[in-house]
């Protein structure tokens, strides 16, 4: 069984993660910009981690839980930008997004569909909600009385607002076989 995404709000585990729904884990790491052709290698955090200190700009170790792959990037994260998103979700793909910034609250959600920019938000200012549907996780936040009372940074409040997206989108992260495990692994960029 897999976890939850809740332990992505860890501080310093996981700084970027992309999901997408209806795509493999090796098209999910080309759409993030794997080489054509690339090969994985199994890789650990932490050979993601000497790969960027060997000169790459970024990596991505990737894998599939509860229907969705998924992409943890360590570096120039890819996933966090506009155009990595609208790449990830064309053609009718969905894609969610958390860049993680425990140094710099609020971490922030973002949810692309066919190219085009859903729903967003910082985690814990939730009242602040970006894209062409800002309230499409309304319902959701609201049913976990995150919303609507404003913003609530306090861990029990952030929590309950990564159980609201996790449950709307069916999200599940293997923490274990995340930080210490061996997944494929490519070069982005």
């Amino acid at each position: 069984m897999s976890d939850g995404i809740g332990w992505l709000l860890e501080p310093y585990l996981v700084d970027c993660v992309t999901f997408a729904s209806g795509i493999p884990p090796a098209a999910l790491a080309a759409r993030l910009g794997s080489g054509p052709g690339e090969e994985a290698r199994p890789g650990s955090a932490q050979d993601a981690r000497d790969a960027l200190g060997s000169g790459a700009r970024c990596v991505a170790r990737v894998g599939e839980a509860a229907g969705w792959a998924f992409a943890v990037e360590y570096g120039d994260a890819v996933g966090a930008t506009a155009g990595g998103l609208a790449a990830v979700s064309r053609g009718g793909v969905a894609a969610v997004n958390f860049l993680l910034t425990p140094w710099s609250p609020p971490s922030l959600f973002h949810h692309y569909l066919d190219g085009v920019y859903v729903t967003g938000f910082g985690v814990g200012e939730e009242a602040r909600r970006f894209g062409a549907e800002p309230g499409l996780l309304v319902p959701a936040l609201e049913a976990l009385g995150v919303l609507p009372s404003g913003p609530q940074m306090d861990q029990h409040g952030l929590r309950l607002t990564m159980l609201a997206i996790q449950d709307h989108f069916g999200l599940r992260l293997p923490r274990r076989q995340v930080l210490d495990g061996k997944l494929p692994m490519y070069h982005l960029r």
